[in-house]
């Protein structure tokens, strides 16, 4: 496979994820609360959302491995990756 061919194919890919991410609540939530209220902690996300810990944990890592959000660890707290927000956000309008 060409290598336009693979980078074509992924950021397809990356347009249909955002587009999926964009449309889910829980994980917009968690994205909306780190923005308007800056880091927060797991058990403030748990507690904002009103879903369990392990619906957490799935959201949070799915964000995480997107490069969303990053964990920060003295204290432990999660904070919005802002550019790669807005090259989602940039990737959904196309």
């Amino acid at each position: 496979m060409h290598e336009q061919s693979k980078d074509n194919i992924v950021e397809k890919l990356t347009v249909i994820r955002a587009q999926e991410i964009l449309k889910d609540k829980a994980k917009m939530a968690i994205i909306e609360l780190l923005r308007n209220e800056g880091p927060s902690s797991f058990g403030n996300i748990v507690r904002e959302l009103g879903v369990s810990q392990t619906t957490a944990t799935n959201h949070i890592l799915e964000l995480k491995l997107l490069g969303l959000i990053e964990k920060k660890t003295d204290p432990p707290n999660f904070n919005l990756n802002e550019e790669r927000y807005k090259t989602l956000l940039s990737f959904s309008k196309e």
